[in-house]
């Protein structure tokens, strides 16, 4: 019997695309649900997993990839014209995802926003765990404000990540803030992870199974990226944790309703607003956390169509 997906994603396109791939695979898609087992085995399958595929480029956007002192990335630039340039870090937990991983969510961005992604192959963890991936999306900051071989005008710079690299782009938003990196005009957090687990959180008690992205699976994660730190997790790998967000880049940050991250990206967006940064707060009702990666659906550019008019106020 092909397995149903978890009865709040009530989107009906989301839940069919689900679906199609759990009569694939025999399971519904997740980054971890069964953790058992051998960690070098799991990793391995995650990296190994076929879905992510590079889309051809269209008449609405087109891709350069490039390399940042062999740091591989790749710009995403809309055709009709663009202002401003995210740098962009992937998802995949921290232990996997590549430049292919959220291609057609980087299309999909550059396309809604008008402003060009540029996406970033940074390290995985276990084998470099915090801070590595941070450091290499800092690097390519910093080859953005150089200009990027000509590629961006480093005057209008910001970050943006989803998932895990929601995480990162939250942490160099606040490095930014202190003058530890480049200045930045904005930071785009889509279904960001933000602090250790806490499996006290309510969104982390209803979200166990059936799901792209379960609690344990979370725990699993933040194990091979932090190594055993959740009591003591610095900073910039639980952004949630910082005593002061004041004067941070505006940010922009988008919520799934069945996802256990979603209290910590609701609670930022608040304690960000009460710092008086400008923030927008999107939570999308009846999708998982992966919504926003899976193929064009109404969800996915609704959300980024809610989210343009700021990212472009950012760059204006």
């Amino acid at each position: 019997m092909t397995p149903t997906a978890h009865p709040a994603i009530t989107d009906p396109h989301v839940r069919a695309h689900l679906e199609r791939l759990a009569a694939q695979a025999g399971t519904i898609p997740s980054g971890a649900t069964d953790v058992t087992g051998d960690d070098a085995a799991r990793v391995a399958e995650l990296r190994a997993n076929p879905s992510w595929i590079r889309l051809p480029d269209d008449e609405v956007v087109e891709s350069i990839d490039a390399d940042a002192d062999g740091l591989a990335l790749r710009l995403y630039r809309p055709r009709g014209g663009h202002r401003g340039t995210l740098v962009f870090a992937h998802g995949g937990g921290w232990v996997a995802g590549d430049l292919d991983n959220n291609d057609a969510l980087c299309r999909a961005l550059a396309a809604a926003t008008g402003t060009q992604v540029l996406s970033v192959d940074y390290r995985l963890a276990p084998e470099h765990p915090f801070p590595a991936g941070l450091d290499d999306l800092d690097r390519a900051l910093r080859f953005a404000a150089d200009g990027a071989g000509g590629l961006v005008d480093p005057t209008l710079l910001g970050v943006a990540g989803h998932s895990a690299g929601g995480n990162l782009a939250a942490a160099l938003a606040l490095r930014s803030r202190e003058g530890r990196a480049p200045g930045i005009r904005c930071q785009v957090l889509l279904c960001p992870v933000l602090d250790a687990p806490d499996p006290s959180r309510p969104s982390y008690r209803a979200h166990t199974e059936n799901l792209p992205l379960t609690s344990r699976g979370m725990q699993w994660y933040w194990g091979l990226y932090v190594q055993d730190a959740v009591g003591s997790a610095p900073v910039e790998a639980a952004p949630l944790r910082a005593t002061d967000l004041a004067g941070s880049a505006p940010a922009v940050i988008v919520a799934a309703s069945v996802d256990p991250l979603s209290d910590e990206a609701e609670e930022y967006a608040g304690r960000l607003t009460a710092s008086g940064v400008p923030t927008t707060f999107v939570r999308r009702e009846g999708v998982p956390h992966l919504f926003l990666v899976f193929p064009s659906t109404p969800a996915r550019d609704e959300v980024l169509a809610q989210i343009a008019p700021a990212v472009r106020r950012a760059f204006a």
